[in-house]
C-alpha cells in the first residue's frame, strides 16, 4: 500500500512520482494497482460505510498497527509561518492549528 502518494506537494524528481513495480508483479503473481482519491470517496460513500471506515482506521491507529506523526503546533497569529512551513519541501510535519477556547489551563 502506497498512502500520500501525490503528497508531493511541488516535487520536480521524476522518480519520487513513481511506484516501483515490475511487470512480472501483475502478470504472473497476484499484486494489483488500484488507486482512489479520499476527498472524493468521502462524497460518495455512505455516511454508514465513511463511519465505519474511520471506525477501523481509528482502531489500527489505537492497536499501534498505524500511527499517525505529531503535527506542530501553530496559533492562528502565526498562520503565515505555518503556511511557509506547508510549503517548504521535505517539511516532515504538517501545521496544526491551535485554537484557544478562553478556558483556564485548570479547566482543561
Amino acid at each position: 500500500m502506497v498512502y500520500g502518494a501525490l503528497s508531493t506537494h511541488r516535487q520536480t524528481d521524476p522518480a519520487a512520482l513513481t511506484i516501483p513495480l515490475q511487470a512480472r508483479s501483475v502478470i504472473y503473481e497476484t499484486k494489483a494497482v488500484r488507486g482512489f482519491w479520499l476527498n472524493r470517496w468521502f462524497g460518495t460513500a455512505s455516511p454508514e460505510d465513511a463511519l465505519r471506515a474511520l471506525s477501523q482506521v481509528r482502531g489500527l491507529v489505537a492497536d499501534d498497527v498505524l500511527s499517525i506523526p505529531r503535527g506542530q503546533p501553530f496559533p492562528l497569529e502565526r498562520f503565515t509561518e505555518a503556511v511557509s512551513l506547508a510549503e517548504a519541501p521535505a517539511h516532515g510535519t504538517k501545521p496544526l492549528f491551535v485554537f484557544e477556547d478562553g478556558r483556564d489551563e485548570d479547566d482543561r
